[in-house]
């Protein structure tokens, strides 16, 4: 059998992988992915790797969540909002796989992206105040509680989600903002036709946009732009070291670098001067800025 699952198997019957085992278990995992894309699994059924990790990929775990996607998505509200949280299970036996997890420079860049939209919300509050903030593919909208509860702010938010759950569970976060919080359910393209916004703020929905999408889903942002206004959006860098883990999870995303996220950019008009690309400090999530 490949050496890459009897690894994983011993893994799995230890409990999960300790500190010393990381760089093994990384390198096990991009053999596992080598081979699983080959068809070399096929012949143990759809199941495999379920039967293979067993517990250490239930609910209990956050890989566990992540595969499994109860919310039917990559990435829900849920997930992201357990990151934002330091989540570790409470069984003592799968612990391991959640340190694992926590250890992940893809965890570390969600975890900033929350703090990040509050210094970017501070800043532009400092030279405006009143603003109609946009959310889109919102999520949970923790950063935006989050920021409400640090600061007084007179600035105006709506919350855009295709899930009607997470804007539910949104909701609950932001309860004590109604005067200044609205939801919406839906995507760009419901974006009400005379709507403009000083700030458009969009974290976790370009990573899973092809070039055509990306396009199309900024140029739509733009349109909703007012002038002197600002677009923010991420994307999850080409050099994101937790990228065997996320395929192993079947967490599909569309990895580009600043020279890629530059062009898609200008491709709708927008001139070089206009933008700017900040990178979390792990370098695995990028900030790419757009002042109109």
């Amino acid at each position: 059998m490949n050496t890459s699952v009897l690894f994983l198997q011993d893994l799995v019957n230890a409990g999960g992988p300790e500190p010393d085992q990381y760089q093994a278990l990384n390198r096990a995992l991009v053999d596992f992915n080598k081979a699983h894309v080959s068809g070399e699994f096929n012949y143990y059924g759809p199941d495999f790797k379920d039967d293979l990790m067993g517990k250490a990929l239930s609910f209990d775990t956050m890989q566990g969540l992540a595969y499994r996607k109860p919310h039917g998505y990559a990435g829900d509200f849920e997930l992201l909002d357990r990151i934002y949280g330091h989540f570790l299970t409470q069984q003592s036996d799968l612990r391991n796989w959640d340190q694992y997890w926590n250890s992940q420079a893809f965890v570390s860049a969600f975890q900033h992206g929350q703090r990040y939209f509050v210094d970017v919300m501070a800043a532009a509050e400092q030279r405006s105040q009143g603003m109609k903030v946009l959310n889109i593919a919102s999520g949970s909208s923790r950063s935006i509680a989050d920021y409400l509860n640090q600061y007084k702010s007179e600035s105006s938010f709506l919350c855009m989600d295709q899930s009607w759950k997470a804007l539910d569970y949104a909701n609950l976060l932001c309860r004590q903002h109604t005067d200044q919080v609205d939801f919406k359910h839906g995507g760009a393209q419901d974006i009400a036709l005379d709507e403009k916004y000083d700030l458009i703020w969009s974290e976790g929905l370009f990573d899973y946009l092809n070039d055509a999408a990306f396009k199309q889903t900024l140029e739509k942002l733009l349109s909703h732009s007012r002038k002197g206004s600002e677009i923010v959006i991420t994307n999850l860098s080409t050099n994101n070291p937790s990228q065997p883990y996320m395929n192993f999870l079947d967490w599909h995303v569309n990895p580009r670098s600043e020279a890629h996220m530059l062009y898609l950019a200008s491709c709708c008009g927008i001139k070089r001067s206009q933008l700017h690309v900040v990178q979390d400090p792990s370098k695995v999530n990028m900030y790419l800025h757009i002042a109109l």
